[in-house]
């Protein structure tokens, strides 16, 4: 599917009082993420660079699906280190058909802190799948971006 027929389901932005080196250094760390990921239950990595797959067992931390567990994986379409950006491409078995990227872009707004993008578009889903994906990720992408905020604050 080309990229150009996705549409945006969620942006979650939020400010981290770090410099961008330290938080690029959390997010930059594509398939180590059991350190930080909330619900993260394993996480494990094949290949390396544009490619890579990372493998998710993930169990939902709060929320409406607390306690549920599911299998996930993301591969890494895009890498712009010059400009703290990439991007992976999503397979989720409960949205099977859905085409999805997501992003994480980070900007230093100051010295010593830094805005976090998280951002998802995918194929068009129906009214009920977008809400249920936006929601979803809202929760989540707020929640990863405060594990990390963590880490570095």
């Amino acid at each position: 599917m080309s990229t150009d027929n996705l549409v945006h389901y969620i942006t979650v932005t939020r400010d981290i009082n770090a410099p961008i080196g330290e938080v690029w250094g959390i997010v930059a760390g594509f398939g180590a993420e059991k350190t930080w990921y909330p619900g993260a239950l394993k996480v494990s990595l094949e290949g390396f660079g544009i490619g890579s797959v990372r493998h998710f067992s993930y169990e939902y931390p709060a929320g409406k699906n607390k306690g549920q567990r599911y299998e996930f994986t993301e591969e890494l379409t895009e890498y712009d280190a010059k400009n703290y950006s990439m991007s992976f491409r999503v397979r989720r078995p409960d949205y099977p058909t859905m085409y999805a990227i997501g992003t994480t872009a980070l900007e230093q707004i100051e010295p010593g802190k830094t805005r976090f993008h998280w951002h998802a578009n995918g194929s068009p889903l129906s009214d009920e799948q977008t809400l249920g994906v936006r929601e979803d990720l809202e929760e989540r992408f707020d929640g990863l971006i405060a594990a990390i905020a963590k880490h570095v604050e």
